[in-house]
């Protein structure tokens, strides 16, 4: 092949490369290898090179120069067929990488809804899995919580069973005070990443209820996906999620749940009041400190709502101290919660549900 000849090669590849073609190539990557090597590798190297992958599956632009532009009407070209192009550029299409899949939809964070102010569900999600924790009241307006490990059953669909703890009072930890029941289902379905439903049936009474849930926003609501690999949760710099003590599992069977928006985060704590009933307290904290307030509410029966009937009480402050993403410090004192005041502090660390994590940003 003569200069000329070499060149007119070149800007016809050249040419298919950089005008946008929509045409899927669905030829023989084989076959397409050797025409490849034959016509093209002279002048884009045998493993072709940036432009002439720039030409990967875009038949008919190429089609178009070889026709119509006079510098590459050479018999080179021109005595290629449709099913010979469409092999070449089928070839070339097999040193580009597939375009990464979208990010799943991730439901991390507080939900709520907002014409029933005083409960409230968050949301742990991590791969096709949700742990639920629920802040609600029983019936007698105490705070009562419900926790759910929900696999993912359908398109925007988790569901799975209810469960109701008892377990060692918040201050004195003790792992054989922990117990649980089955009281019931649930079932989250989102019509959008940020709006959906809840439904739960509580086998006592039965009562059967749908809830329509949204996101409760607070400040700049933060990104969450769940990655592709393990998550650098030390390098974090939004830490909602789901904590517990640290090392992971001493303490299995209380937790808090963070969210964290802007520069606040609002901290729901599940636990256990001195008699080992359920108890769920809450703090809404700034930074850099983050440290305010820890109140306990009282509010209308869960299967009965009414505004009236919702109140709260400072019981304390607390105060989260992050060494990292990953690790914290968590100090609390309470001076209204059983007889005598505590003061205590415990290290934290986010709860796995799923191997690779969901991270927020």
């Amino acid at each position: 092949m003569n200069a000329s000849s070499r060149f007119s090669v070149f800007f016809a590849c050249f040419v298919a490369t950089v005008v946008p073609s929509t045409a899927a190539a669905a030829g023989n990557p084989v076959n397409g290898g050797i025409l490849y090597a034959d016509h093209c590798a002279s002048c884009h190297m045998a493993h072709p090179d940036f432009y002439a992958l720039m030409a990967a599956n875009k038949l008919s632009k190429l089609q178009g120069q070889i026709a119509t532009n006079p510098d590459m009407m050479i018999p080179d070209l021109q005595a290629l067929t449709v099913s010979q192009l469409t092999d070449i550029v089928t070839f070339l299409g097999t040193f580009i990488a597939p375009p990464p899949p979208p990010a799943a939809d991730n439901y991390q964070g507080i939900w709520w809804l907002p014409s029933e102010n005083g409960w409230g569900i968050n949301l742990a999600h991590q791969a096709d899995t949700i742990f639920a924790s629920w802040f609600t009241y029983d019936t007698t307006g105490k705070g009562m919580w419900l926790v759910m490990t929900a696999p993912k059953t359908g398109t925007g669909v988790y569901s799975g069973h209810l469960l109701a703890t008892h377990g060692p009072r918040f201050d004195a930890f003790d792992t054989t005070k922990f117990q649980y029941d089955d009281v019931g289902t649930g079932t989250l379905t989102f019509t959008d990443v940020n709006n959906g439903t809840f439904h739960y049936h509580i086998n006592n009474g039965p009562v059967d209820q749908t809830k329509t849930i949204t996101r409760q926003v607070f400040g700049t609501l933060p990104l969450c996906t769940y990655g592709t690999q393990p998550a650098n949760f030390a390098a974090a710099t939004n830490y909602t999620d789901l904590w517990w003590a640290k090392p992971g599992g001493s303490e299995a069977g209380w937790g808090i749940n963070l969210n964290h928006e802007s520069n606040t985060i609002f901290a729901t704590w599940f636990t256990y009041d001195i008699d080992g009933t359920p108890m769920w307290l809450v703090a809404s904290v700034t930074g850099p400190a983050f440290s305010g307030p820890l109140l306990r509410t009282r509010g209308p029966r869960f299967d009965a709502y009414d505004p009236n009937q919702f109140h709260y009480d400072q019981v304390g402050t607390v105060m989260f101290t992050f060494a990292d993403g990953n690790t914290a410090s968590f100090h609390y004192d309470i001076t209204a919660v059983g007889p005598a005041e505590v003061s205590q502090t415990k290290t934290i660390t986010r709860q796995p549900l799923a191997a690779l994590g969901t991270t927020c940003q």
